[in-house]
């Protein structure tokens, strides 16, 4: 079954605030950091990491949630919206967490404290498939460098030469670059191979 790059609906702006009631419900669901920038994986799913970053057209920005393998630097799923909050990412990770997830294999899931992360809502829907959840330290991007790293290649690779000039063309580009960066992009540490060659390597050997 194909999940990678799997996206949700793509949902329209609307405005929010965080109350100093969430403020302090974050502060009291920070979890160790298991990872410990420790990104090497032995086999698919094992080392999970996710983010959130602004991505920009001409006309204004929009908000990126991404869902990265360790093993193979895949993108497994993301959701873009016009604003940022709990929904983005939850969507998100309904895309890759589901009730035919086998929660027997040993999964860590990292992220930074954004307050998305350290809600209790998502706490519970990890918890429920048996997911070890890992938080960088405060202020620390890099404990989550590996997503860092992707967002990082998406801008310079294809955002930043090509703009886009508004939000339909912003969505189209990140999906078009997703499936290139998933199925056609080579990477070094892959031994030359694509993300989805060295996944299919593997599942050949095993």
């Amino acid at each position: 079954m194909r999940i990678l790059g799997h996206q949700s609906p793509i949902r329209k702006k609307r405005y929010q605030s965080c109350t100093q009631r969430e403020i302090n419900e974050k502060a009291r669901h920070v979890h160790y950091n298991v990872l410990a920038r420790n990104f090497k994986a032995e086999r698919p799913l094992q080392k999970l990491t996710t983010d959130v970053s602004y991505v920009y057209h001409k006309q204004g920005r929009m908000f990126l949630s991404v869902i990265k393998d360790c093993y193979d630097n895949s993108i497994l799923a993301y959701t873009l919206s016009d604003f940022n909050d709990n929904k983005l990412v939850f969507d998100n990770i309904d895309l890759v967490f589901h009730d035919s997830w086998d929660s027997t294999k040993v999964c860590i899931l990292h992220s930074d404290q954004g307050f998305q992360y350290t809600n209790q809502q998502y706490l519970r829907k990890l918890d429920q498939y048996g997911v070890t959840i890992s938080h960088s330290g405060k202020g620390n991007c890099y404990d989550n460098a590996a997503c860092e790293n992707f967002f990082s290649h998406l801008k310079s690779e294809s955002l930043r030469l090509f703009p886009p000039e508004d939000r339909e063309a912003l969505i189209q580009q990140i999906r078009e670059y997703i499936d290139w960066y998933n199925w056609h992009r080579p990477q070094e540490k892959l031994k030359g191979m694509t993300p989805l060659e060295f996944r299919e390597a593997y599942l050949l050997k095993n």
